[in-house]
């Protein structure tokens, strides 16, 4: 025991003298153009070879134990390095550089999963991040997508993310279903991120700084989900100047401004854009339904000093759909968020970030008879009202320790209405609130120049509010949620690691196995315990070269508790009896598999060749049964997809080979996706009920669609201007025209002559062959 408080003694002094002795190098590195924070930069000094990346405000921090003469290194891909030479004197503590990149002449690979080191660089990230991917606008540009560019589309052609059809954006993550991934736009969730049923993702391009998707293995510092992170972070806005960009396409337009603002002696910078769709415009040439979206995106920000800085920004949305066929169907939906930031630096050690925010989802559904009175309404929504404190404290060059905690308050209502005699008990009312509290711990600890231990937990609590179900039981609960990764460096850029978490989930979704926007979000009652998941995850990175990089994960996920909503509720509701597990199925499941990503950027061709194997499997109550044992038996549900392949790859023809078409930049995208076919159900067996034939489904024998191939390219021709640029572009989706299926009906023809029952299907179908034009300018 003597040896033990010795021990613990004498790492607390050793830890304390060079807390007390080490001078501070700190700032932000920023875009020389806009002025704005460069994320994830390589920071470091080369006398001591110690070094960082910038956080997601373009913050750094470094530790210097002597004085004397050093030379600050910044650098990142696509942007000039700087060496900055400065002197760190014998008293001084503190010495704030603040650097601003220039971009190079010719951009290199802007796709980065962890940022590929210069060839003497031999520190690692101070993170070790498990199945991350990063990607910019010019990254989700690149991409071709129906109409528009687009977020979701981007995100669904990297390995380990399954597209479960063209008309859904809905992500299934290795494995994981929609409703398992935390969405976060500015650090906020957003519920439901999809407009026209998930063609298009509820975020707009130009608004956006960064698309962050970790795909499993996810720090302390998030929570709540079972699945994947994918978070957001719009643009702060050019402090240096005024510009702007606006996009025309076959069927929407869009704008974004941005710049400088100053009154007095402040300052800080805005961001503005909005987008449209004008569909309805058409309905007088096309037979279309009435639908229109729309949506924006607000940033204000005010530098107060060098220590203090505020930002305000502000999502809202709507879908507004018609449709009339005798009655009128009315739906509507949409989000809306507000986060406000507070970034402070107490001292160039100790980094804060503390958030007060908001969101909302509703969506609104109603049939009008003839006489224009709602035979039927359904109203479903969920607020939530969260602040977050997250700091960072770098002792010195072995430790980051990042903490922080996170406040909850959700509100949940679901309630139908109808003109017609029935009884007011069995439509659902549902008004349910719960709070949500966690604190986290990690700290990343590089033990030395190879080894990087990263281990962390998540302490969560969830507690009902109120429940205006009588029957509903109030619930608590509080669970321990650990992390932890190890990392062993083998090169200089080539590294191995491994990493272990469990992750709780309290809120869940009334959903059918594809999400749409009538998917309705409920929380935990007592009568149900909340979702658990543990992610084991073995890695391997290596940048092979400049022209080349190589990343492999693979990857394992048990789920228990998970939900799986009964449709054979809806006939038996009764709000004065019903509880949560009246209303699901409960269940487990697993998935296994390996994700593989080689990045080029070669002759002038940049972008990823990614290739995914993978299982994934449940087991629901009530649901698959063996006759024999009367157990339910695992299936594959519809995301589960055995193999994928997705190739991403752009070619621009001025840049590399210096001729122009007709004055103009010419460039080149191609996109290829490869999917094993669906799961999907087959006949078992067939009855009469008295009145018509029916079919009796399998869920363990069920029959895999035909693969899914789809070839996408783009055109696009860049004019610039002294005033900025116009860029008209030309896109095909699916240029093979192949016949993609989305689902398969079975039905059945009975032939009155000889008795014989014959079984037929019915194959819905994905995009055909389509072309599209659009025009962007930029000012």
């Amino acid at each position: 025991m003597t040896k033990i408080r010795f021990a613990v003694t004498t790492a607390a002094l050793i830890l304390l003298v060079q807390i007390l002795s080490a001078a501070t190098i700190s700032g932000f590195i920023t875009r020389a153009e806009s002025a704005e924070p460069l994320q994830y930069v390589n920071v470091r000094i080369t006398e001591t070879r110690v070094g960082m990346q910038t956080n997601k405000k373009g913050y750094y921090v470094l530790n210097i134990s002597r004085p004397g003469s050093y030379t600050l290194e910044v650098s990142m891909i696509g942007f000039s390095t700087q060496r900055i030479p400065f002197r760190i004197a014998a008293q001084e503590e503190d010495f704030p550089l603040n650097v601003a990149l220039e971009k190079t002449g010719v951009e290199l690979q802007r796709i980065v999963v962890t940022a590929a080191p210069e060839e003497d660089n031999i520190y690692s990230p101070p993170q070790i991040r498990i199945g991350t991917i990063r990607q910019n606008p010019e990254d989700i540009q690149k991409v071709v997508a129906v109409v528009e560019a687009d977020v979701f589309r981007s995100v669904l052609a990297l390995p380990g993310v399954t597209p479960i059809s063209d008309f859904s954006a809905g992500l299934y993550v290795r494995g994981g279903s929609p409703d398992q991934n935390l969405i976060l736009l500015d650090d906020i969730d957003v519920y439901n991120p999809n407009h026209f049923g998930g063609v298009f993702s509820t975020f707009n391009t130009d608004a956006v700084e960064s698309v962050e998707l970790i795909k499993g293995g996810y720090p302390a510092k998030y929570g709540g989900r079972l699945s994947s992170v994918l978070d957001v972070t719009n643009r702060q806005g050019n402090r240096n100047y005024h510009q702007g960009v606006a996009r025309l396409s076959a069927i929407s337009t869009s704008a974004t401004l941005e710049g400088p603002w100053r009154i007095g002696g402040q300052h800080g910078s805005y961001m503005a854009s909005f987008r449209r769709t004008y569909l309805e415009l058409m309905k007088q040439f096309v037979d279309l339904p009435d639908y229109y979206f729309y949506d924006g995106h607000a940033k204000l920000n005010w530098d107060l000093d060098s220590r203090n800085k505020f930002s305000a920004s502000a999502y809202f949305g709507r879908d507004d759909l018609t449709f009339d066929f005798g009655s009128e169907l009315k739906l509507d939906w949409g989000n809306q968020t507000f986060t406000t930031q507070w970034v402070r630096l107490f001292n160039p050690t100790l980094f804060a970030h503390f958030i007060i925010a908001g969101s909302r989802f509703e969506s609104n559904f109603s049939v009008s008879n003839e006489e224009g009175n709602n035979s039927i309404s359904r109203h479903n929504g969920i607020d939530d009202l969260s602040t977050k404190g997250m700091l960072s404290w770098k002792p010195n060059n072995e430790h980051q320790l990042d903490f922080g905690y996170e406040l909850k308050w959700n509100q949940t209502i679901f309630k139908m209405d109808t003109d017609t005699q029935y009884d007011p008990n069995a439509l659902p009312d549902v008004d349910a609130k719960s709070l949500l509290s966690a604190v986290y711990a990690q700290d990343v600890w590089d033990i030395n120049d190879f080894w990087t231990l990263q281990p962390g937990f998540r302490l969560s609590w969830y507690k009902t509010l109120s429940v205006n179900l009588p029957n509903s039981p109030h619930a608590s609960y509080l669970n321990l949620e650990p992390r932890v990764s190890l990392r062993r460096k083998l090169d200089v850029a080539e590294n191995v690691y491994v990493n272990y978490g469990r992750y709780y989930q309290y809120l869940t979704l009334m959903s059918m196995e594809v999400s749409t926007p009538f998917d309705i979000w409920y929380p935990m009652d007592g009568s149900l315990r909340p979702g658990i998941s543990d992610h084991y995850t073995v890695g391997y990175k290596n940048e092979l070269s400049r022209s080349f990089g190589f990343d492999f994960e693979v990857y394992y996920k048990t789920y228990r508790n998970l939900l799986q909503y009964n449709t054979a509720t809806a006939f038996t509701w009764d709000n004065a009896t019903v509880q949560l597990k009246d209303t699901f199925n409960t269940g487990k499941g697993f998935t296994y598999g390996a994700d593989f990503m080689l990045r080029n950027d070669w002759k002038g061709f940049e972008g990823f060749i990614g290739y995914t194997i993978s299982k994934t499997q449940r087991r629901i109550e009530n649901t698959n049964i063996d006759p024999e044992t009367l157990e339910p038996r695992y299936f594959y549900p519809k995301y589960d997809r055995s193999h994928q392949v997705n190739i991403i790859e752009n070619f621009n023809f001025t840049e590399n080979t210096g001729r122009q078409l007709m004055g103009g930049d010419l460039k080149f995208g191609l996109n290829f996706t490869y999917t094993t076919g669906q799961p999907n159900q087959v006949p078992e067996r067939i009855y009469f009920d008295g009145e018509d034939f029916q079919i009796i489904y399998s869920y363990s024998d069920r029959e895999r669609l035909p693969d899914y191939v789809r070839l996408d390219l783009s055109t696009k021709l860049e004019f610039l201007y002294r005033w900025g640029s116009i860029e008209p572009y030309f896109e095909i989706v699916n240029v093979l025209n192949r016949k993609n299926v989305s689902f398969r009906d079975y039905n059945i023809s009975p032939d009155l002559d000889t008795g014989q029952l014959t079984l037929n299907h019915d194959d819905g179908t994905q995009f055909p062959f389509l072309p599209f034009v659009g025009v962007n300018v930029k000012w």
